[in-house]
């Protein structure tokens, strides 16, 4: 393997992933940098929502431009990863939370957007049969659903290195030098050298950033979640509900997926989270209160991922506020798994020095100035 590439990307998550299929493709050569053997963190564990749902306002028009691209996925990866557009519900359990929908509906539809929809009662029990909580009605969105993130990640890689783009895994970075024609990337496995360089690294981001100059908010966090045993088929979409820790999905083989920004104590030594017993034990209470069909549900499994967070909860895409040639594409809180066949084509024209697809002022590093 080469020591010396056009672009070096330190993280082979789906954000890498995705960068470096999309810098491969365009006859860039590109060297993807990974500490573990294979990605295995956030990319591959987290709960694959595919949500336009309740986006940030600045998340919007990169969320709808993403989901143009989830239903082209077997043209661009070879696989359609899993992915069901069954829709996302999101449940108001009063008037007062009802009262907030309307606002924000209101407001999307003036930004131009319509994939958001306001619903009452009848149509969220009509949608959610077993839906057994309160509710005063919510809000839809058709074209939503999940994907299977191991499957995903899988994919996107294969697409990078079927590409070109090396790979070098169990690749720890020690340090970052920048030079006059790019920078030196110093590891456990020797140097490596190149003209641009990408933050990829998720939970890491912040500490990749340091190395190399800047100084980026970006808080490692655990996030926990947890699968039951097959049940009868009794939903369709995926559910939350305003002000509950909540996102609750029925899969494909009948399993129950339960999430919902559920956090695991956080051992950054030994690169994991512990999963806290008691926010499990929270939230089967919240799930069934709100379905009580679950009240028959056996856990098989918990398990947390380690996402990068930031303040503002949106993510980092963008140059170097300090270091020419450096772009960081990280700190995507807990929802970039939709957004990131549009990142990684983003990130790419970024890199290659093109003006990107859609403005991204709103993920600018500056922000933070």
């Amino acid at each position: 393997m080469s020591s010396k590439a056009d672009v070096i990307i330190i993280g082979a998550g789906l954000m890498g992933s995705a960068t470096a299929m999309n810098l491969a493709r365009a006859g860039k050569n590109v060297l993807l940098l990974d500490k573990e053997i294979f990605p295995c963190h956030a990319s591959a564990v987290n709960a694959g929502g595919v949500r336009q749902l309740n986006r940030a306002f600045e998340e919007i028009l990169l969320s709808a431009a993403a989901m143009q691209l989830w239903p082209e996925l077997p043209k661009i990866v070879g696989s359609d990863c899993g992915f069901r557009p069954v829709g996302q519900v999101r449940i108001a359990p009063d008037d007062e939370a009802l009262s907030v929908f309307e606002h924000r509906v209101s407001q999307v539809r003036a930004m131009g957007f319509e994939h958001e929809t306001l619903v009452g009662p009848y149509e969220i029990r009509h949608l959610i049969p077993a839906y057994s909580g309160p509710c005063s009605g919510g809000m839809v969105s058709g074209q939503d659903g999940f994907a299977l993130p191991a499957l995903t990640l899988k994919h996107f890689y294969n697409a990078a290195r079927s590409a070109g783009a090396q790979f070098m895994g169990g690749c720890q970075v020690k340090d970052i030098m920048p030079r006059s024609n790019g920078f030196e990337v110093v590891t456990n496995q020797g140097p490596f050298n190149s003209e641009a360089l990408v933050n990829c690294a998720g939970a890491w981001g912040g500490l990749i950033a340091r190395m190399a100059g800047d100084d980026l908010p970006v808080t490692p966090t655990g996030l926990a979640m947890m699968v039951t045993a097959r049940m009868p088929r009794f939903i369709d979409p995926v559910v939350g509900v305003h002000g509950r820790k909540l996102s609750f999905k029925q899969m494909d083989n009948q399993t129950v997926v339960i999430g919902g920004a559920l956090r695991a104590d956080l051992d950054m030594k030994q690169e994991k989270g512990e999963i806290h017993m008691a926010q499990m034990k929270e939230s089967a209470h919240t799930v069934t209160t709100h379905f009580e069909c679950m009240k028959q549900a056996v856990v098989v499994r918990t398990w947390s991922g380690l996402e990068g967070m930031m303040d503002d909860k949106l993510p980092v895409i963008g140059p170097s506020r300090n270091t020419p040639g450096l772009f960081h594409v990280c700190g995507f809180s807990g929802h970039g798994f939709q957004l990131s066949p549009m990142v990684g084509r983003l990130s790419a024209a970024l890199v290659m020095g093109k003006d990107p697809e859609l403005d991204l002022t709103s993920f600018s590093m500056d922000r933070f100035a």
